[in-house]
Formats: C-alpha cells, sequence, structure tokens
C-alpha cells in the first residue's frame, strides 16, 4: 500500500496532508543539549521538553530564510512527522518548495526525504500548492499569495503556467514583531514574540468591522527587569502593522504589474487567492482588495492551504513502479487537464 502525502515544511511547523487521514502538524523545532548538541527530541515534544530541561538544552529551527540549514534536524523532523501518519508504509510526497531553489538545494531537499525513508517525491512551488489547496486551479489566470510566518510566497498563474513566482521577506512573525516593538515603545515593556502573536491574533486587524476586545498581557520593565501586567485594547494596536503591510503590498503589487497584458482583465476577474497563517489578521483580504483594486478571496481554513494542495496534486499523480524525484511545477497543470 502506498500511502499518499503532501509535505509542507514551513518556518513555524512542518504539516501533513493525508487524503484519507486529513491534517497533522508539528512544531519546526528540535531540542539540542547544549553541551553535545546531540538532537534531544523534536516537533511538539521538543517544546515540552524545553520546559523541564531549561538552560541545559536550547530550541533550533531546522529551517532558514524559507531554506534547510541543517540536515540533520530537518531528517529528524521529517522522519518523527511521516512516522506519525505512515507507519510501516510505503510513503510517495509532493513538498513544496520556495520560489528560487537552486537544483543544489532541491536535491538537498531529496537526499533528506529518501534518507527519511521517502524515496518516491515530487517538489511543486508552495504559492501554486496554495492555490490548489484552497479550492483553485492551476488552469486559472489567477494570483496567488501564501503569507508564512517569515516570508510570503507569491506565483501568477496563466493558463496553466507558472508565468512570475516570487518569495518576499515578509511574513507572520514581521506582523508579530511589529506588536513587540509598539508594546516596548508604548511603556517601555518587554514581551516575548509567543505574547506578541497572541495579541495580534485576539486583537489584530487591518481593516474596520472588527468588534472591540481586551487582552491583559504580561511583561518585563526594560529598565529593572521587573514583571509587569497591562491591558491592551484593539484601539490601541491599529495602524501597528504599517511597516510590514506596505512591504506585503508592495510585494503583491510587483506580481500585478507581471500579468501578461491579454490576460489582465481574466486575472482580475478571477483575482487574488489569498492563503497562509500570516493573512489571518481580521481584514487582511478586504484591505489588499480596495488598496490594490483586485477581488481577493480567502479560503475557510487558510494555515492548512499548502499542505491540503499538495495531497491533492499527489493523488492526481499515477503510481509508478520506480521512485522518483521530480520538480512538478512547470507541468502541474495537465494533472488537471487529465482529470477534465
Amino acid at each position: 500500500m502506498v500511502t499518499k502525502i503532501g509535505l509542507d515544511l514551513g518556518y513555524a511547523n512542518i504539516t501533513v496532508s493525508d487524503m484519507t487521514a486529513g491534517i497533522y502538524r508539528e512544531q519546526s523545532v528540535a531540542l539540542i543539549d547544549r553541551d553535545s548538541r546531540r538532537i534531544i527530541s523534536v516537533g511538539n515534544a521538543a517544546i515540552e521538553g524545553s520546559e523541564q530541561l531549561g538552560e541545559k538544552a536550547m530550541l533550533v529551527r531546522p529551517f532558514k530564510n524559507g531554506l534547510l540549514f541543517d540536515r540533520q534536524i530537518t531528517e529528524s523532523v521529517v522522519k518523527q512527522v511521516v512516522g506519525s501518519i505512515a507507519k510501516n508504509e510505503r510513503v510517495r510526497c509532493v513538498i513544496g518548495i520556495p520560489s528560487g531553489l537552486v537544483s543544489k538545494q532541491e536535491k538537498e531537499i531529496f537526499s533528506i526525504l529518501d534518507d527519511a525513508g521517502v524515496s518516491d517525491c515530487y517538489a511543486l512551488n508552495r504559492a501554486v500548492a496554495a492555490l490548489i489547496g484552497a479550492g483553485g486551479s492551476p488552469l486559472q489566470s489567477v494570483i496567488s499569495v501564501n503569507v508564512g510566518a517569515s516570508y510570503t510566497e507569491i506565483a501568477v498563474m496563466n493558463n496553466g503556467q507558472v508565468i512570475y513566482a516570487h518569495r518576499e521577506a515578509v511574513g507572520g512573525e514581521d506582523f508579530d514583531r511589529a506588536v513587540k516593538q509598539y508594546i516596548s515603545d508604548r511603556g517601555g515593556v518587554n514581551i516575548s514574540l509567543s505574547v506578541a502573536r497572541s495579541i495580534k491574533e485576539q486583537l489584530g486587524s487591518v481593516w474596520h468591522g472588527k468588534e472591540e476586545e481586551n487582552v491583559d498581557i504580561e511583561g518585563t520593565l526594560a529598565l529593572t527587569g521587573n514583571k509587569v501586567r497591562m491591558t491592551i485594547s484593539s484601539e490601541d494596536i491599529v495602524g501597528v502593522f504599517e511597516q510590514p503591510l506596505h512591504k506585503l503590498l508592495m510585494a503583491v503589487a510587483e506580481a500585478i504589474k507581471n500579468i501578461p497584458l491579454d490576460s489582465v482583465e481574466k486575472t482580475f476577474k478571477n483575482g487574488i487567492v489569498l492563503t497562509g497563517g500570516g493573512a489571518m489578521i481580521h481584514g487582511m483580504d478586504l484591505m489588499m482588495g480596495k488598496i490594490l483594486g483586485i477581488s481577493v478571496r480567502q479560503p475557510v481554513d487558510p494555515i492548512n492551504s499548502v499542505a491540503r494542495g499538495l495531497s491533492i496534486i499527489n493523488s492526481k499523480i499515477p503510481v509508478k513502479g520506480r521512485s522518483s524525484k521530480k520538480n512538478i511545477t512547470d507541468s502541474v497543470a495537465t494533472y488537471f487537464k487529465d482529470s477534465k
């Protein structure tokens, strides 16, 4: 039996999608012994272990700038996740890859997956996968914008071809840092990124219509280090996302410039498909549409769009006897044409 999975190696989370078993997620992190550099645990277990071991161990993320930078850690995390969803079975994987990946880096990913027990593997651009996972088709003339934790992947599709693909260094953590900086500037209080993320998720908005709310937080005074509690309201953080928003909008505007002239009307009609956990701030889709003058739609579950799209494509690829290591971004539309 062949288990067909989609594998999304994100900076914050590694997500597996199986058409039968559904979505499985682990945090993209490993717990490392500070002295021996030995891997103690990976994924969600690493977070739990770090609280028990304290300064004896450190948490390390295996992905940096959207790319792999530690083979051993990456392989351990992949083994953990794949083993959790497909025990003792042959696994065929379609993995999401960022734009601009060079051949050497792509081969390294395939090699890691092979060593992790996944010899049958295909690669697909993450923005294209997100479009498919959101219910779109690569046969459409449409723009896919996937806002991840550290990067935003953008792809312009036109009649089955990826005519523009770009990875912009702005993501959900930039919005977290904007909240953290605001709290520091406002009252000289330091908070963690996790607290800033919680504030963003509960109170953050870039468009009117969100109900006013308050949240109590705890931080430390920058001057003394003493703990302090404070209340933040929705009104307090209005406007704090200006810088990352501007960078994101400029990147999408640049993508719009790359629409072929004979497809502008069709592409604007289909609009932008906005996905990713970083795009879940209230009003992001409405704001982007109003400012750029193009329709924007967001699926119900945008954070899982990449992984879901990867597993959908995997279900369409014929099963072959031999293993494969292939990037199918340029040919992904053929699987949709054949399924008509």
